[in-house]
């Protein structure tokens, strides 16, 4: 999507909310009765269950509404090249990037951050939203744009909507298994930031 789904309503030149949400979703039922119930402010704040659609189907509509926000994030703020060589530089990058996340995120998202040779980000790609668990976030799934981007590592990080942002056990298992899964790949994962409203903590720090 190339507009943030949030600013459909106030601008008459953009396509209709119900057509975008349409086009992303593949079904105009659907997207009828979604615009009935929904308006572009609330929809991101919505459950699956709520919207009444399929996990595939809602993980392409928040990514789409994901990346309108980047595109509006870049038009305002032009992208620096930084180098990310330090957990502090991770949180920070972290901080900035996924803010919006961070302050008014209801559900959790699991995201990654691929870097070139030289541990700049390249791209961030949104894998899964619900809560963490080992079974949902699949290697396959976290490596694949990882592999899309060539990327040399990544970063991996996810919000805690309850504002709590120790790691739980199951943070720490999902990293374990990211981990390994690198070395096999030959991708490094330098990090996996826990991101939350009383602070952002790096997992690689919380067990060193």
């Amino acid at each position: 999507m190339a507009v943030c789904l949030s600013m459909l309503s106030r601008n008459p030149d953009f396509e209709s909310f119900e057509s975008l949400l349409a086009k992303v979703i593949g079904s105009e039922a659907c997207a009828k009765s979604i615009a009935a119930k929904f308006t572009p402010e609330n929809l991101e704040s919505a459950t699956r269950q709520q919207l009444e659609m399929r996990r595939q189907t809602h993980e392409r509509l928040m990514a789409a509404i994901e990346l309108g926000r980047q595109i509006e994030i870049s038009k305002s703020s032009p992208r620096t090249l930084e180098k990310i060589s330090s957990s502090s530089d991770a949180i920070d990058f972290c901080r900035r990037h996924f803010h919006r996340l961070i302050t008014d995120g209801l559900q959790e998202e699991f995201h990654i951050i691929t870097l070139d040779t030289k541990n700049r980000p390249i791209q961030s790609h949104l894998i899964t939203v619900g809560t963490l668990d080992a079974s949902l976030v699949h290697p396959r799934e976290v490596f694949k744009p990882a592999i899309r981007d060539s990327s040399s590592s990544i970063i991996a990080a996810h919000n805690h909507p309850s504002g709590d942002s120790q790691p739980s056990r199951e943070d720490v298992a999902v990293t374990r298994r990211l981990d390994d899964a690198g070395i096999i790949l030959g991708i490094d994962v330098l990090d996996h930031i826990v991101m939350g409203r009383d602070g952002i903590v790096s997992i690689r720090e919380h067990n060193a």
